[in-house]
This record gives structure tokens, sequence and C-alpha cells, in this order.
């Protein structure tokens, strides 16, 4: 896909956006200029979905902001705090073009150059005048653009901010066919020991959209280069990690499983003879691969020990954390009918991601993959005869009743006997409320 060769005539239609209009309207009623910057130039050029707005003024943000927002009846949030300006429009339904929110950004008195400088790459450093068009370029960003090269704006882009260093593999990821120059790459590789000093909410944000993304073996080399992986997963973000030989850790084996996850969940489907019986959750998947490897990449790392510290530094949700645990302990699907059952039980509706994941990791042997098939095809047959059951058994006895049976009141011997009888109604030798009755009398 080529770039448009006049920017100017890609920008034009923007102008006309309402949002946009409304943007000048309130820029000129506050006295101030006002210009869009940022992503949804870089998009727009390339062709590509936005669904931001990337707006600035020079002064005076919060009144325009508070004017935008009546023109527009979209909520406003201040996402600047007292360091800097910067509020968000929530326009409610996307429009017509897939927008939903505009971010506005108040220089505050500093000028166009020293806004733009502050930027991260020369692609998101161009700006366009509202109302009259006018395009502004000092670092070069549209020729980048055509070549479809990401270059730092400046020396300090990533000393400034130190998530750049993520926000690198992102966009290498996020825009098709880009790469990016090697003095980039060096300032980047430099930054990543100050990746610990970023508030742990933002690089876990940063690294959500990174794994959300297709290509994440890609995403995962770019990651080994900048001494990022496995250097965050273990707590060492920018040291280099060496294996036996004294080696630079190859990524080889997990790239090659992050590429299969795709394939995987198509075969899935295509067993399941339509959607698989639940979501598969690809970010999820691909992070547990990522730590399904780090024992042969880092001698002596624990994935399990170090999925808990990653956790504990802010880098995943908790639930996310335990899903991704949840696939650790699953690398192979199970083949027999027990464990089948008690496997749909424990993953519940994860089970298909965990398929994926598994089948990721078989595909390098052919019969590990004809395994990881037929199991597939067993677990989807039983999903859809008895799934809702074996994940939520339905309550055959009561504690009263239960309590009857075995001559107690409450107490530690119901407990059990309810364990017991929750067990083998998941592994199906429990059916019904005589069965259930049965069993518990023969718990005497």
């Amino acid at each position: 896909m080529s770039a448009p060769r006049d920017p100017v005539r890609v920008f034009q239609l923007l102008l006309a956006h309402p949002a946009i209009v409304a943007l000048t309207d309130a820029a000129r009623a506050e006295g101030v200029e006002a210009h869009l910057v940022g992503g949804i130039l870089r998009d727009r050029f390339l062709g590509l979905p936005s669904h931001d707005l990337d707006a600035m003024v020079s002064h005076r943000g919060r009144a325009v902001a508070e004017r935008l927002a009546e023109a527009l009846g979209a909520r406003l949030v201040h996402l600047g705090g007292k360091s800097f300006g910067a509020y968000r429009l929530v326009l409610g339904r996307s429009d017509q073009d897939g927008h939903s929110v505009l971010d506005l950004w108040d220089r505050e008195g500093t000028t166009l150059d020293e806004d733009l400088a502050r930027r991260d790459f020369t692609v998101n450093a161009v700006s366009l005048s509202t109302p009259l068009g006018e395009l502004y370029d000092p670092f070069g960003g549209l020729d980048d653009l055509r070549h479809r090269l990401l270059r730092a704006t400046t020396p300090t882009s990533f000393t400034g901010d130190p998530l750049r260093v993520l926000r690198l593999p992102r966009l290498l990821t996020q825009l098709p066919g880009f790469s990016a120059d090697s003095p980039t790459l060096e300032l980047a590789r430099a930054a990543a020991p100050s990746l610990a000093t970023v508030a742990s909410e933002r690089v876990r944000e940063e690294l959500a959209q990174l794994f959300s993304k297709p290509e994440p073996q890609r995403a995962v080399a770019m990651l080994d280069s900048l001494d990022l992986y496995p250097g965050l997963w273990i707590g060492r973000p920018g040291q280099a990690v060496l294996g036996a030989a004294g080696v630079r850790t190859q990524t080889g084996a997990v790239c090659g499983e992050l590429a299969q996850l795709a394939p995987c969940a198509l075969r899935l489907r295509q067993i399941a003879d339509g959607p698989p019986p639940f979501p598969i959750d690809h970010r999820l998947a691909r992070l547990a691969l990522t730590f399904a490897h780090l024992g042969s990449l880092s001698p002596g790392a624990d994935p399990e020990e170090a999925l808990k510290r990653f956790a504990q530094a802010g880098y995943l949700t908790r639930q996310d954390a335990s899903s991704v645990a949840a696939l650790l302990d699953r690398p192979r699907l199970p083949e027999d009918a027990l464990g089948q059952r008690r496997f749909l039980h424990d993953l519940g509706e994860l089970w298909t991601t965990c398929g994926c994941f598994a089948g990721a990791r078989a595909t390098g042997d052919a019969a590990e993959l004809r395994r990881w098939e037929d199991s597939v095809a067993a677990l989807v047959a039983l999903d859809h005869r008895e799934g809702t059951a074996i994940r939520h058994p339905p309550r055959l006895l009561d504690g009263g009743e239960i309590g009857a049976l075995l001559g107690v009141g409450p107490g530690p011997a119901i407990g059990r006997a309810v364990a017991a009888l929750h067990a083998a109604q998941v592994e199906g030798r429990v059916t019904t409320v005589e069965e259930a009755k049965k069993l518990v009398r023969g718990l005497t």
C-alpha cells in the first residue's frame, strides 16, 4: 500500500469534521490557535482507521474544552492533573468515521516548535492548523511516513519518557511495513533500564496494547533486541540476559509458537464447525507463551515465580495474572475422558484460549499436533453435550438434606460431602437426585 503524495488533499476532509469545526469555533471564540497533531494525521496519511482525534491549542485549554463539550454534547474529562493541561472529550457513540474521542492539549504558552519537539517520533510531530489547513513539519515526519520509518524526534525522545521504549515495538506492529532506523534503536536500548521507573499502570496499558496487535512474534523479537525480553519479565529491564554459552538470548522458539496461535485458533474453529464455544483471548495466550519459555531463555528463571513478580510490579492485573497462570499449568490438553471433564470445569470459558495456547506449543511435533486436534474435537463435543452442567453443576441436595442423610448437624462433615458431591457431578458419576443421595449415604 503506497502512501499518498499530496498530504494537504488527504487532510482536507478532516477540517470539515463536525468536531474539528467545533474546535475551530471554540478556539476562535477564546482567541487562541488550534492545530491537529499526532496519530490522527499519521493514520489519515497512511489510510488507516483511527478512533481518536488529537488536537492542541496555544492557551486557555480548559475554556476551549468546556465550549467543545457544550457544542458537541460530549463528556469532559480532565487528564492532565496539575502538571499539564490535557482534556478528553468523549463524544458518545462513534461518528461515521469511527471517532469517539477528541483529546485536547494546552501548549500553555510554549511555542509550536517546542511542543512538537517533545513528541516521540517524527511521524507524530506534524501539525495541521485549523481552519486554514497549513501543515507544519519541522522534523521531516511526512518524508518518514512516505518511507515508513520510525525515527526519534530528538536525542532525548526516550529519556524524557522511557515508556516510549515500549511504544516503539507497539507502533512497529501497529503500522504496516514500518521499521526503525539504527540511531532510534540505539536510543531506545540505552533508555530501556529506565522503564523500571515508569508508573506500572502505564507500562501495563502499553503491554496490553502491544500484545493485542497482530504479529506478536515481531513484537517479542523487537523487545528482545531492546533487552526488554526477557529482561522486563525477570525484573531486569535493559539488561541483556546471557544463556549458558554466554551468547545473547535467542527467542526463536517463543516467536515460532506465537506465530502459530492464529492458525491454531482457525483450526479450533474448523473443528467446532463454526465459532468456538467461547471467544479466544489471543492477548492472554500470547502473554502465557512469553512466560512459558523463561526457564530456557534465562537459566534459573521460574515461569510461575516470574509471573508473580510481574503481577506484583503491576504489569498485569490480578485477573489476567490468574488466567495466565491457569494456561501455564496446562501446556497439554487432556486426552482421557475424566481429564477432559475436569479441564472444562477448571478452565470454564477460558478453555478455548488454553486450547490455542496448548496447540501453539504442540505445533513443532506432528504427533503432538494430531493428539492436540483429537483432544480439541473431544472437548468441543463434550462442551456441546454437557458444558453448562460440567462448568456449573446444578445443586441436587442442599445442606439440610445432606445433614439428614449423614445424621449430623452443620459443620465440616457437610462441607466435605458438598465437595465430594460437586466433584462427582463434574466427573459425570452423579447426575440425578437419587444418585446424589446414594453417594452421600456412602460417605458415612
